[in-house]
Formats: C-alpha cells, sequence, structure tokens
C-alpha cells in the first residue's frame, strides 16, 4: 500500500510538472540599461515578466520595475524641427558629438522618390542623394537606417537600390557641392535589416543569406582589412543591436520564442542570461527551408513521418504581404502565436508549409514588388505552384488553407477560385473586398498595389482581386472566417459583408468574432480558441492540447 501510493504521489507530480501550454511562448526584450544591468521583459500570452539581468555574470533576479536608467532625450534645435517639419522627415539621428545630424525623406505621390539627408551642423550646410521608388517604399519599413561612427568620420546608411536591402558607406571628409557621394559595404549577406558601430573600423550587422533566406545571422565586419565573419545564427532582424561597453545584446531564437543574448566583442564569447523559467536551447526540428518554384518556404514534417504514409496538409500565408515567414517560431511575437499552433499540428501528423509568396519581404525589392497590379494574381500562381509540389513531393489527402490579414484574404481568394483543390479554410482577420476597403480608407499604402482608388482606368485590378464576385464557384467547402471585433487595420466590418454575402448564397460559412481583440490578438482564451479551430479543420479529434 505504502509503494502504491508513493506511486500515486509521483503521478500527480509528473502530470503537473509536465503540462505543456501548446500555445505558450516566451518574448524577451530590452526595456533599459544602468551600468552593468540591463531590465529584461520576457512576455507570452496575457502576461508579463520583468527581470533585471547582470552583463557580466548573466544572473537574473525578479523585478516589478518597468524602467531602467534615464532616457535622455537629444536638444533638438528649433530650426532643425522645422526642417524635418516642412520635409516630412523622419529617423533623425546625430553623431556622438552632435557635430552632423542625418534625416531620411520616405517616397511620397507624386514625386515617388526618397531622399537621404545629411547636415553638417556647424555650418548649416545639407547634403543629399535620391532614388526613385516604383512602389512601397521599403526603407522607411527598417528600424534603423543611419548610424555615424564614433570618430564622425564617416556615415553608413540602408538603401534597396540596388535590389536588396543593403549598407552604404559616406566619407563625411568628402562631402561637397550639397551630394552626398556614398559606396556600397559589398557583404556575402543578401538582406541587411540592424546594424551597430563597435569602433570606428568596425561595424556588426544582421543579415540573410540567398542559400536560406531564413537564417538570419549577426555578422562583423573589419572596414578596414574587408574580413567578414558570422558571430551568431538564427538572430532576429526585428529588434536592434544594443551595445554596452564592449558587450552587444542582441535576440536570438530560443525554446519558445526569442530573447536577449549578449556577445563580448574582447573574448569573442555569447552567453544567455540566466532568467528563470527560460530554455535557450534552440531546437529546429523536422522543419526546413525549401524552394518552391520562384518562392521560398518552410516546410514542417511530422515527427514521425514516414514517406510511405499519406498526410493532411495545412499551407500557411503570412500577413503583410511585407512580411516574411520564419524558421522555428518568428521573430514577430504577433506570428509566434500561430507558430505555437502550427508546431502542435505538425506534432499531430499535419505537414505543414509556410509559404513566401510574391510581395514577401527577404528575398529582394523585385520579389517583393511583384503584386503591384497582380493582388489576388500573382500570388495565387504561386500557392497553386505549392500545392502541385506538395502533391509530387508527398502522399497527401487533403489540403487545408490559413493564413491571417493579407494571407486571410489569399485563402478566401484561392477557395473561391480553386474549391475543388482545398477542402476547408481558415482566415484569420483577412480582407475580403479591397474595393470597399480602400474606397473608405481613402489614404492606404495599398492604393500603390491597385494604382489608386477605384476607377475606369483600374477597375479591371479591383475585379480581378474580388473574392465576392466568385463566390458562386463555390461547393460545400468549409469557410471559417475569425475576426477581432475591435480591429482598427481590417475593421470587423469586411468579415460581416462576405460572411452575409455567403450566407445568402448558403454556403458552408461561420463568423466568430472575438469580443476586444485587435488586428493583432492577445488574449490567451481566444489564441487558444483559434487553435481549436485550425485543429477541427484538418481533423485531429484531441484539442485539449491547446487549452492547456
Amino acid at each position: 500500500m505504502i509503494k502504491l501510493k508513493y506511486i500515486f504521489i509521483f503521478l500527480i507530480f509528473f502530470t503537473f510538472t509536465t503540462k505543456i501550454e501548446a500555445v505558450d511562448i516566451r518574448y524577451g526584450s530590452i526595456l533599459g540599461y544602468k551600468a552593468n544591468d540591463v531590465l529584461i521583459q520576457y512576455y507570452g500570452i496575457g502576461k508579463k515578466n520583468n527581470y533585471i539581468c547582470n552583463i557580466i555574470n548573466y544572473k537574473c533576479t525578479a523585478t516589478k520595475k518597468t524602467a531602467l536608467g534615464k532616457y535622455i532625450a537629444q536638444n533638438i534645435n528649433p530650426a532643425v524641427k522645422k526642417e524635418l517639419l516642412d520635409n516630412a522627415g523622419g529617423r533623425l539621428t546625430y553623431s556622438k558629438q552632435g557635430n552632423w545630424l542625418a534625416y531620411y525623406i520616405r517616397s511620397q505621390e507624386p514625386k515617388n522618390e526618397r531622399t537621404f539627408i545629411v547636415k553638417d551642423v556647424k555650418n548649416n550646410t545639407n547634403y543629399s542623394i535620391s532614388s526613385s521608388v516604383n512602389y512601397w517604399d521599403l526603407v522607411n519599413e527598417e528600424k534603423k537606417v543611419f548610424e555615424f561612427s564614433p570618430d564622425e568620420k564617416s556615415l553608413v546608411y540602408l538603401d534597396d537600390k540596388d535590389g536588396a536591402m543593403s549598407l552604404y558607406k559616406v566619407d563625411l571628409n568628402s562631402l561637397k557641392d550639397g551630394k552626398i557621394e556614398s559606396t556600397k559595404v559589398e557583404t556575402s549577406a543578401f538582406t541587411i535589416a540592424n546594424f551597430v558601430y563597435d569602433d570606428s573600423q568596425n561595424i556588426y550587422f544582421i543579415g540573410n543569406s540567398k542559400d536560406n533566406p531564413y537564417k538570419w545571422s549577426l555578422y562583423h565586419l573589419d572596414f578596414k582589412t574587408g574580413k567578414e565573419s558570422i558571430v551568431e545564427t538564427y538572430v532576429s532582424y526585428v529588434d536592434s543591436i544594443g551595445k554596452i561597453g564592449t558587450q552587444l545584446i542582441f535576440n536570438r531564437l530560443q525554446a519558445k520564442g526569442y530573447g536577449p543574448e549578449v556577445y563580448n566583442i574582447k573574448t569573442k564569447k555569447i552567453n544567455s542570461f540566466k532568467v528563470p523559467g527560460i530554455s535557450t536551447k534552440v531546437s529546429i526540428l523536422h522543419e526546413e527551408y525549401i524552394k518552391v518554384g520562384s518562392s521560398n518556404a518552410v516546410i514542417m514534417t511530422p515527427t514521425t513521418y514516414n514517406p510511405s504514409k499519406t498526410y493532411p496538409v495545412l499551407i500557411w500565408l503570412h500577413g503583410g504581404p511585407l512580411r516574411q515567414t520564419s524558421l522555428g517560431y518568428h521573430p514577430y511575437h504577433s506570428y509566434g502565436i500561430y507558430d505555437a499552433s502550427l508546431k502542435l499540428l505538425q506534432k499531430n501528423n499535419v505537414i505543414v508549409l509556410k509559404l513566401d509568396y510574391s510581395g514577401s519581404s527577404g528575398s529582394g525589392r523585385v520579389y517583393s514588388e511583384k503584386i503591384k497590379d497582380n493582388v489576388g494574381v500573382q500570388d495565387m500562381k504561386d500557392l497553386m505552384e505549392a500545392v502541385s509540389f506538395l502533391k509530387n513531393q508527398y502522399h497527401i489527402s487533403d489540403v487545408y488553407l490559413s493564413g491571417n490579414s493579407y494571407g486571410g484574404y489569399m485563402v478566401l481568394k484561392a477557395i473561391v477560385e480553386h474549391g475543388d483543390t482545398f477542402k476547408s479554410v481558415t482566415s484569420i482577420n483577412g480582407v475580403t473586398d479591397w474595393e470597399s476597403l480602400l474606397v473608405r480608407m481613402k489614404t492606404s499604402i495599398f492604393n500603390k498595389d491597385f494604382n489608386g482608388l477605384p476607377n475606369p482606368s483600374n477597375q479591371n485590378l479591383y475585379d480581378q482581386a474580388s473574392i465576392i464576385s466568385k463566390i458562386g464557384n463555390l461547393g460545400n467547402q468549409r469557410i471559417e472566417i475569425l475576426q477581432g471585433g475591435s480591429d482598427s487595420t481590417i475593421p470587423p466590418w469586411q468579415s460581416v459583408l462576405l460572411y452575409d454575402k455567403l450566407k445568402a448564397a448558403n454556403k458552408n460559412v461561420n463568423l466568430t468574432t472575438y469580443k476586444g481583440e485587435d488586428h493583432v490578438f492577445k488574449f490567451k482564451k481566444n489564441i487558444d480558441n483559434i487553435c481549436v479551430k485550425l485543429m477541427q479543420m484538418v481533423g485531429v479529434k484531441n484539442t485539449k492540447e491547446c487549452t492547456n
């Protein structure tokens, strides 16, 4: 009896200590610095925990503090403020001693050109360089555009005028005649995101490669010798690189998301903060980058995958469209919540394909611009090419689609045009009718994709992107529409509009509105519910893992 008692207690303990939160994620971000201490916040779904971590011994303790150190605002000259306002300039960046400043004027109609400005503060002299932009100004999407070297002799900035986001270097002593002469910094990286100077001869930056656009790395480049090396891989391109003395702090893929790591420039060693309850171990299993025609994708196969067996497939389409999918968890927390559900599908014997259709980022400017005049056309070609690839490579039973935002639009467009291909689709906060949406918004970045608001000259572009005009093609395929009730990006009336049309046509549709949710979901019960719906869509009966 005594032995049975202890066995029973052990089983209870084991059950509770091994409980898995399937859609639980942990993302760490830096809130502040002070001396050798760093304030880090780890946030999951509906909960946040702050820690003070030491960059010498990497130990962390829980804290209720929400700020560390003082933010000292740059004292901007009133004349500079007026200049920025007059030119609609942004990304103001000062040199260390304040002798130089740089700012950026994004491309706007009708001029459609971007301009980089460097000002000699002492002499009140401006220098500039401009280039034409035919589509979205992708530089404006970057978190950081400029940085001056510590000795104030040079400046580096980001530009994609040559096809991919790259660094360009300016010799400040050679500026003349009001013009900027810059030189492209040659690196092995394909696309560059964030960067920081160490000293005036050494720079660190985050970039991916053509060989694997999802493997973002932290690079080091010595300008003097031209020598380049990779410091670390699977680094976040979303988060900035911080610098405290000889330590760099950057975010890297971890067990359940992304979190900060420290690189000591002198010792060349990387260390992780010892945050209670956080595992920094990276595990990307049964998941790899593949090329699907002209598109990039990530394929996730079941952990017990057997090539002789048949599996259902779910194709996931991200939003944006100017976003990129990921290996492991996405560096954006808002996408990580979906990755957690996709990993659970993979665990339950579903093949998952995360597709970067035309318009996605990370593959160069031309690829990002391919949906201009092609919304609902070129992206659909990419999707159907992916379906053909999957059918040729794997034994497949049924194909399902799901996506959020622009990806939510794509799954709806796909089901009304290729209904026989897909058994069921789930659209999360997706656009359902571009024409009515853009007319109400009046000004939107998506106006570029249609060459303006609806008029006789571009009506064909709206027609080819239409979902509603094609609902007569539907059979009895299941359509799940999930909508944030307080969505300020894609308003709820968009979902209601399509739902009413489908109901009137006696189609198999269900609309779920989540009260209080914006475009990015934040309440755990609703994120869990989305997980349940995805599991049910592909036929997984045990959905308890979604809800703990």
